[in-house]
């Protein structure tokens, strides 16, 4: 295990050899340096964990050194020594960004404490950005996967409302990832680095709905044995996301509108107004404008949420996006389910661009899951195909013409000889068109008793 590193930097050599002796005895790696000019020479070459300086020195002092460790790593802690331990300079050292001030004579045992805690803030600060790197890297609009003009166009629009604080409505049948699509708006705003809360409003009854978004005091209801904060609350400086909020109550739907209006709210069974600052994103399967004409949805409440409206469009409208969502899809579950499949058949592939998709892209995740788990190769054929899922106006009529009571093997083998007779019964090209090797081609040309034509004029 690597040991953490401490640069000592001080003009005095007796200092440096007893804050070195006892850093060591510690189990930190040491380096130390007589000047500030000397140190910014050696940092970029060791790459410290934790700066030690002394805060008057000849040339650079210790402030003016910490400014420049900070232009090139803001995360690094400094901790100040000075046997001028005024309050002006002590405050002057805090605003300039040093972890802490240590005054002479030093207290040994405080200056262990010290270095131990700044180094645990800086791990934990440090995982902290790794996380928020992987759910920027998560939701960007690189991982919202397509190529098919009409994504192209909804990155565009993203990219556009990202900017903005105004309320978005997104649109969409379900498994379109209208979800996916409002956290790519959250991760690619300037409320990123704050919280992206999300409130199902078809998973509860109304009453648990209400509480949920605006939380409650205790006493306010039966077994409200103390205080809940409400998502609403929970998304103060960052952005609330309402799934379904076609489902939401007439009543509710005034409360919302309130606060959507006022910038605030009262919670459940309490007294206190509560000033909030949230950008609102929501979403449904259904027609609001439909439901605003039926009296299911208030108009107010529909107009306030519709200043931005996005279409999350159909794996039926990108279907040429297919390929490269299998490909993701393939290597995400293969990995998963500890599997090597590493592709589908060229007949599966057209399968799936076939298919009409009526759950959409979450049913085409699903299906590639399905896959992987039941493929015993590393490549997805037709065998593996639930008939049942597609059925004969899909795979049959595609590949076969329009007869019926086509099974699966009758499927494959029309497959195969189309792909021989396409290579002119070169099994070799024909294995290439199929995408699997020569011996599994051998194997099938077997099994399905399959004659070339010279075969054939034999009999």
């Amino acid at each position: 295990m690597n040991r953490e590193v401490v640069l000592v930097i001080d003009d005095k050599p007796n200092i440096r050899e007893v804050l070195s002796a006892i850093l060591e005895n510690e189990g930190y790696g040491v380096e130390t340096c007589e000047s500030a000019e000397k140190a910014l020479e050696k940092i970029p070459k060791i790459l410290p964990d934790l700066i030690l300086t002394d805060l008057k020195m000849p040339g650079i002092d210790g402030i003016e050194l910490m400014k420049s460790v900070k232009a090139i790593d803001t995360h690094m802690p400094v901790i100040l020594i000075t046997a001028f331990g005024t309050i002006t300079s002590a405050v002057e050292a805090i605003k300039a960004g040093a972890y802490d001030y240590l005054t002479k004579p030093i207290d040994y045992e405080r200056l262990k404490i010290l270095i131990k805690r700044a180094l645990n803030e800086k791990e934990i600060s440090t995982e902290n950005r790794y996380l928020k790197e992987e759910l920027e890297i998560k939701y960007s609009l690189n991982n919202l996967l397509g190529k098919s003009s009409v994504m192209r166009r909804l990155f565009s629009l993203i990219q556009t409302v990202s900017s903005s604080n105004s309320s978005v409505i997104i649109q969409g049948e379900s498994g379109t990832g209208k979800e996916l699509i409002a956290k790519a708006i959250h991760y690619n705003s300037m409320r990123r680095e704050k919280p992206f809360v999300v409130v199902d409003c078809s998973a509860l009854p109304e009453g648990l709905l209400e509480s949920e978004l605006f939380g409650y005091e205790k006493g306010a209801f039966t077994g409200a044995i103390s205080r809940k904060k409400g998502r609403i609350e929970l998304a103060d400086k960052g952005t609330l996301f309402l799934d379904e909020i076609g489902e939401m109550g007439i009543p509710l739907q005034v409360k919302l509108l309130r606060v959507l209006q006022e910038k605030q709210f009262v919670r459940v069974g309490g007294l206190e107004t509560i000033k909030i600052d949230f950008r609102l994103i929501a979403s449904t399967n259904s027609d609001l404008k439909a439901e605003v004409t039926k009296g299911d949805f208030r108009s107010d409440l529909y107009y306030r949420l519709n200043v931005i409206n996005i279409q999350a469009p159909s794996l039926r409208d990108k279907k040429e996006d297919i390929p490269l969502l299998v490909e993701s899809f393939l290597k995400k579950y293969s990995i998963k389910d500890g599997k090597k499949v590493k592709s589908v058949s060229p007949e599966v592939m057209n399968c799936l661009i076939q298919y009409n998709w009526p759950g959409n892209v979450r049913e085409l995740e699903n299906c590639l899951e399905r896959l992987i788990v039941v493929c015993q190769d590393d490549m997805i054929n037709l065998e593996y195909l639930p008939e049942e899922m597609f059925g004969e106006k899909s795979i049959k009529n595609f590949f076969v013409s329009k007869k019926e009571n086509y099974t699966l093997d009758e499927i494959e083998k029309d497959a195969i000889v189309k792909a021989l007779e396409k290579a002119k019964w070169n099994k070799s090209q024909a294995a290439k068109l199929l995408n699997i090797d020569r011996k599994a081609l051998y194997n099938r040309i077997n099994k399905y008793n399959i004659l070339m034509p010279s075969e054939t004029r034999l009999l």
